[in-house]
């Protein structure tokens, strides 16, 4: 009796061990996994692919950006992603997506190209898997050849992750899930010093400093845009901001807006506590989401 209550202990022991390996090796089966399902779900969350830009943006650049991203394309993109994150759903994916768009936009306006997400890194290497197609997005896109300079991955950049949000709020809408992309806004600081930096100097100057080099027309503009909104923004009246229309599209968990008059009217330490709070949900604020100032890519045009 004895023997056999060992041998049935020894029995379930190997097969508690086996399940553990089949689980920790991946051997597992996973979902099926085929282009077609991944294109009909890309096509069904198509919406939350919107880049969603404030009007600072020129609309011609946003053409730009589609024009140049061939829908194929992108098709492939998602499904080899995908095929390497079978546990992904699709809405996440395309929140990614939707980061590395409003990245290129940033990266085709500013001289700084570094990237603070690890998520949208991976996804930008799928994409230049696809020689050919990346190639001719970025000779359309970016009127040159778009490379990664790998030499600061891992570096940590303070001020540029705070100027990176002053010009993510400025140019796109922000919504709660945001943060679940970038982290909490405002840990590295409040941006107060690069406003001040752009409102005390001539449009020349902060060209000089901050603009991307062979820029496109469009990009230029929006550029300009920006400038002239930051300097609005420093002298209107509260009241005047206030009364500012934000942009805003979607509904519920999608829901964005665009937030440049709270903030401006946070720095100058002219918000109201509700407005305020309204801030800290698009922005973040105490949600938990770790903002990290790590370079994980930076652009450069060859």
């Amino acid at each position: 009796m004895n023997n056999l209550l060992t041998i049935i202990g020894i029995s379930v022991v190997i097969i508690l061990i086996a399940i553990a390996i089949f689980y920790n090796t991946g051997a597992r089966k996973r979902p099926m996994q085929n282009a077609d399902r991944h294109r009909e779900q890309l096509k069904m969350e198509w919406d939350t692919l919107k880049v969603r830009p404030t009007a600072l943006v020129d609309e011609k650049h946003i053409g730009r950006l589609k024009d140049a991203l061939d829908q194929s394309y992108l098709e492939k993109i998602n499904d080899a992603f995908r095929q390497e994150n079978y546990d992904w759903s699709q809405y996440k994916i395309n929140t990614q997506f939707r980061g590395m768009f409003r990245f290129f936009l940033l990266a085709s306006i500013f001289r700084s190209k570094e990237l603070f997400d690890k998520d949208i890194h991976r996804i930008w290497k799928v994409m230049r898997r696809f020689e050919e197609e990346y190639k001719d997005f970025c000779i359309r896109f970016f009127n040159g050849e778009i490379t990664e300079d790998a030499s600061e991955r891992g570096e940590r950049h303070a001020e540029e992750r705070e100027r990176f949000e002053v010009k993510y709020l400025m140019l796109f809408q922000l919504g709660e899930r945001t943060p679940q992309i970038w982290g909490e806004f405002f840990q590295y600081g409040d941006g107060k010093d690069f406003v001040a930096f752009i409102s005390s100097h001539d449009l020349d100057q902060v060209k000089q400093e901050y603009m991307a080099e062979n820029i496109t027309p469009e990009a230029e503009r929006t550029f300009e845009n920006f400038y002239h909104h930051i300097k609005w923004g420093m002298t209107a009246d509260a009241e005047e901001l206030r009364a500012h229309q934000s942009e805003t599209e979607g509904e519920e968990e999608d829901k964005d807006i665009g937030v440049s008059a709270l903030y401006f009217l946070s720095i100058r330490g002219e918000a109201t506590e509700e407005e305020r709070n309204e801030l800290g949900r698009f922005t973040g604020k105490d949600s938990g989401y770790h903002a990290t100032n790590e370079s994980y890519g930076k652009l450069q045009k060859r």
